[in-house]
Formats: C-alpha cells, structure tokens, sequence
C-alpha cells in the first residue's frame, strides 16, 4: 500500500493528488493508495481523507510500502522516524500550493536522506523503483538505517527537553 498525506495547510494539493490517481486508474501502480488530502479535489481512484487524526496517520505511515509526502518538515521527519523513507513531492508556490518555495529549499537540504520528486510527470517511476532508489542512497548516505539513527537521536533531544 502507498501512504501519500498532503498535510493541513489550507491550499490544495490537486497536483499531487490528480497524478497519484492517474497512475492508479493507468495501471502505472499496481497497489492500493490511501490519500490524506486536506484541502484537495477528492480523487476517484484512490481511497482517501481529507483530514486524519495523527494516531490515524501514524498507522497508514507504519502499513504503507512506500509514504509519499509534502514537503512539511514535521511529517518527513515522521517518516524517518519510523525507519522509511518517504518520497517527498514539496509544494510549490508556481502551482498555488503555498505561499513561497520554502519546501522545496527544505526537500533540496535532505535530499540525500529522501527521494524528491519536483516533476509530477517523475513520481510513478520513483514509487515503481523506490525500493532500488533508497538503496542507492547507502546506509551512509540516507538508507533506513540513518532514519532509524536519526529517529534515536531526536527522541534524545526531546527527552532531554521534556526532561527539563
């Protein structure tokens, strides 16, 4: 199953959404993809929510082959934190999805932890072979074992927040 959250932020997302459910109505992918879509034209392939509580979400992420994401810090690191590693597709500001390109700068930032995809026309090629691409990247480089690591490391730190 292919996990993709768009996030709350009130300007959809239809880009994304619209090219997750043409992948799936071509046969391009050939699993179930559930969509949290906040703000975004319902798609008619694919299941889907508008909004999702965040233990809801946290379910999908952990079920999910592959979570497909926006370029929102907090969820990326999400899914580092549990193990994965998302696709990330950043809204962008040409499209009406946000208000300026901070998500691309941030997706560009940790590109060797992810896989970005900027051009839509690049996602079912990067969900067909996500597997083959995050083993590309290396432990070193960005692989499931440096989310794991990272996800230690940051449980660390709020613990020693929460701890003060």
């Amino acid at each position: 199953m292919i996990f993709a959250t768009v996030g709350t932020h009130e300007d959809p997302f239809d880009r994304l959404v619209i090219e997750l459910d043409r992948l799936v109505e071509s046969g391009e992918i050939n699993e179930p993809v559930h969509i949290q879509r906040g703000y975004s034209a319902a798609p008619r392939r694919c299941t889907h929510d508008a909004m999702m509580g965040f233990a809801d979400v946290q379910a999908k992420m952990r079920e999910a082959r592959v979570v497909v994401t926006h370029g929102g810090p907090a969820t990326i690191m999400q899914v580092l934190a549990l193990g994965k590693v998302p696709v990330v597709v950043p809204r962008q500001s040409a499209f009406g999805e946000h208000v300026d390109d901070h998500q691309v700068r941030f997706a560009h930032r940790i590109a060797d932890r992810v896989l970005v995809v900027l051009d839509i026309a690049d996602l079912g090629a990067t969900l067909r072979e996500h597997a083959q691409r995050v083993a590309g990247l290396g432990p070193a480089a960005g692989g499931p074992e440096r989310a794991r690591a990272f996800a230690e490391r940051l449980d660390g730190l709020c613990a020693g927040l929460i701890g003060r």
